[in-house]
């Protein structure tokens, strides 16, 4: 397709997308706690209904109470309609494009609320959600407000919030490992003890644990060969190199040069550990490492592309990792692992993080990683190739998607607990966040 009629396409919807944002708007406060409506368990279908919901189970106000409005991950649709950790930085992105700092206010001082109250950022906004988070990206959205706004009251109220959750969550014995870097657990695990489950004042978790832990980083995968706890997961420990990074960046910015300096030398040390660990001299690539059997797992997958957005990966490994991009690149984007790995766990066939599927935040993530070490023909590229897969199912149905099949480039996406649904969030942003990397705007 020639560009100016690629651009022409992506000028029209990205100005749909600008004009979802205030209709996308949700808010967890009264009235919305006793809506019945919001307080559901979202089920697509009634498929996914009799998967997820326990026998007996009766279905009571989740919602969890929140300050200010937010942009969910469903948008006005039916998904997803409370906040989510992760997803909510890459909507702020999206949100950036857009002019809308306003609302990244929002949802950062909804954040700031949630880690105050509960001593880390949750999953999301749930009752469901009291025992894990999710990858920690909010720094950034901090660090990307405030250099547009200058708000220092708001930085000075940020920093000593997220250093807390920093050392007292991500880095506490329940997500500690021997080797020095950071596991996934869901803090209901009755692993931990009946001691630990008390302290947090939790019950067992509903999911078997291992799933539970792996809904921490993505729900769900094969590279962690069935249990995440086991493994000190690349996407985890390379966010948390750039939360470091980002808390030293703060930290300097207030004034606190020694702070910062310690900081960074805290960064320097989980990316040293993380090369140490994952890094493969042989294969030139980064692997998700056992930490109990001391070993990497063989599974080609994006998360290694974590350690160039995070500046973890040397100019070398970055160049090897490049070279290896063939394995993941298809006519529409990036598939999630380079193959179709077999599920480890018993409680599902397919998986969603898995061969086909190419998602909308790895795509942002890769394509930002090989901005960030100078590889631009081929961010650009791939920024092309998945924007126009959007555009294209886009007007073959009027909305945009959660994941797509990149491989054959349509919505067949192997069923893991349910199929695919229409989504905002960072499906929007994907629009609005790639198409300024390709095109120039005003």
């Amino acid at each position: 397709m020639p560009h100016d009629q690629l651009e022409t396409r992506w000028r029209t919807l990205d100005e749909q997308v600008k004009s979802w944002w205030d209709a996308d708007i949700r808010r967890a406060r009264e009235p919305e706690l006793r809506d019945p409506a919001l307080n559901q368990i979202w089920y697509v279908d009634e498929e996914h209904r009799q998967r997820e919901q326990q026998e007996g189970e009766e279905e009571v106000p989740t919602l969890l109470y929140l300050p200010f409005p937010f942009v969910s991950p469903g948008g006005s649709g039916a998904a997803f309609p409370e906040m989510y950790c992760w997803d909510t930085y890459f909507i702020n992105l999206g949100l950036a494009a857009h002019g809308r700092f306003e609302i990244i206010r929002h949802h950062i001082l909804n954040q700031l609320f949630i880690i105050e109250r509960y001593g880390y950022l949750l999953t999301g906004n749930r009752v469901y959600y009291l025992s894990r988070s999710q990858t920690p990206l909010h720094a950034l959205s901090v660090k990307r407000y405030y250099e547009h706004h200058r708000d220092r009251d708001l930085l000075a109220r940020a920093y000593p919030v997220m250093k807390r959750e920093y050392y007292e969550y991500w880095c506490a014995p329940h997500h500690q490992t021997p080797i020095g870097l950071t596991t996934n657990r869901d803090l209901s695990d009755p692993a931990l003890g009946s001691d630990h489950l008390e302290q947090f004042g939790l019950s067992a978790t509903r999911l078997r644990p291992e799933l539970a832990a792996e809904a921490e980083v993505t729900d769900f995968t094969a590279i962690f060969a069935g249990n995440i706890r086991q493994c000190v997961p690349l996407q985890t420990n390379c966010a948390l190199v750039r939360h470091a990074n980002t808390l030293a960046w703060m930290a300097a910015e207030i004034g606190w040069q020694e702070e910062s300096r310690t900081w960074q030398a805290e960064a320097e040390r989980r990316a040293e550990l993380i090369r140490a660990h994952c890094w493969d001299e042989g294969q030139g690539f980064f692997f998700e490492y056992q930490f109990e059997q001391q070993k990497q797992l063989p599974f080609w997958s994006l998360a290694a592309y974590w350690t160039m957005w995070a500046g973890v990966a040397t100019p070398a490994q970055a160049e090897q990792l490049v070279q290896h991009l063939a394995r993941f690149e298809h006519e529409h984007g990036l598939t999630q692992t380079d193959q179709p790995y077999a599920s480890p766990h018993p409680e599902f066939n397919a998986l969603q993080f898995n061969y086909p599927n190419g998602w909308p935040p790895f795509q942002i993530m890769v394509i930002d990683a090989l901005e960030a070490y100078g590889y631009i023909e081929i961010a650009q590229r791939l920024a092309r190739k998945f924007l126009r897969l959007q555009l294209d199912w886009f007007d073959r149905t009027g909305v945009l998607w959660e994941k797509y099949n990149v491989v054959a480039g349509n919505l067949e996406c192997p069923r893991e607990r349910y199929p695919v649904v229409p989504l905002h969030g960072w499906s929007s942003t994907a629009v609005a966040y790639l198409g300024r990397k390709l095109f120039k705007t005003m």
